[in-house]
């Protein structure tokens, strides 16, 4: 029969080893949109096309590939009136988000 401690021991084992899975899918995801900057060339017609149709009246900051979902998709930003946008665009050019770009805080305060 194991003793109190013994299960507290495995009880806590067994907590930090699913909050360490957690962190690791949480990297994945994050990593997943982090992406490899691309000029407007590089990508397939289609989505330069959709750039080219999202970015009218405004100027593109930026374009990067990233991983979605196993696929290959593009997000743009765009900065229309002062503000900046990101779209994501899929392969085949179809919009697949338009958000609000949001700012980047640095947190060395």
């Amino acid at each position: 029969m194991k003793t109190k401690l013994e299960k507290f021991a495995g009880a806590i084992v067994l907590g930090l080893l699913a909050l360490s899975l957690t962190a690791c899918e949480r990297e994945e995801s994050r990593s997943d949109q982090e992406g490899q900057k691309v000029a407007i060339d590089q990508v397939p017609p289609a989505v330069k096309a959709t750039i080219d149709q999202e970015s009218k009246g405004g100027t593109v900051k930026e374009i990067e590939r990233l991983s979605q979902d196993g696929k290959t998709v593009y997000g743009a930003e765009i900065v229309m009136n002062g503000k900046e946008q990101e779209t994501i665009i899929a392969e085949d050019g179809a919009v697949i988000k338009r958000s609000a770009k949001e700012e980047e805080h640095d947190d060395k305060d």
